[in-house]
């Protein structure tokens, strides 16, 4: 296994991730006390990835707040009875036996396909061990990045296009879908989140 899966995140504070410093960190996570903020930020510093811009940075942390309920869950609540929902999936990577791949990590990583090829891109066997997604912060802030990336979000986001970021992560919140009133929740994130950055409102419709 990499050695991904031991690293040791440090809690020390300071630092910044571009265009994202300790402050607009401790703006955007409001809601955890700060020592739970602090190793979650040095999680971020030592992932490596670095946004573009602040729209870029916008979008990414209003995602991760609205899935992890502002970094206080790395599991989705309703696991691990929803596990079974998450049982089919789109490639023919099957799921190991006992292992359920419902939402973990900063971006709710989900179904057996972005388990295994999220594991491919960093080094560890996350289709056998899909809980190191919640328990290894270096590995829950890692398949964020991954999924952001191989999903493409990093143009739109770049543009402050929150809507099509929101239909690659979660299109069932669109075009009036089951998780319609998710979305407005999700959008009203992304709102407050620009404001810590000083981005005033979103200059491109936010709803999809």
């Amino acid at each position: 296994m990499s050695l991904l899966s031991s690293v040791s995140v440090s809690g020390r504070g300071g630092g910044s991730v571009g265009v994202i410093d300790s402050n607009t960190f401790a703006c955007v996570f409001n809601t955890i006390d700060s020592s739970a903020r602090t190793k979650q930020f040095g999680a971020l510093i030592a992932s490596g990835w670095t946004p573009n811009n602040k729209d870029e940075a916008a979008v990414f942390l209003a995602h991760v707040y609205h899935e992890t309920d502002g970094l206080k869950t790395m599991r989705e609540y309703c696991a691990p009875g929803c596990g079974p929902q998450y049982s089919s999936s789109w490639c023919s990577i099957n799921a190991a036996p006992g292992k359920y791949y419902y939402g973990r990590g900063w971006f709710q990583l989900s179904y057996s396909c972005n388990y295994y090829n999220a594991g491919q891109s960093l080094g560890v066997d996350l289709l056998n061990n899909p809980d190191l997604v919640a328990t290894n912060l270096m590995i829950a802030v890692k398949t964020a990045v991954w999924f952001f990336k191989t999903n493409n979000m990093e143009g739109p986001a770049r543009r402050g296009d929150f809507a099509a970021t929101t239909r690659i992560l979660n299109p069932i919140e669109c075009n009036g879908g089951s998780g319609y009133q998710n979305q407005l929740t999700r959008v009203a994130t992304y709102r407050r989140v620009r404001q810590c950055f000083n981005l005033g409102s979103p200059t491109i419709n936010p709803i999809c």
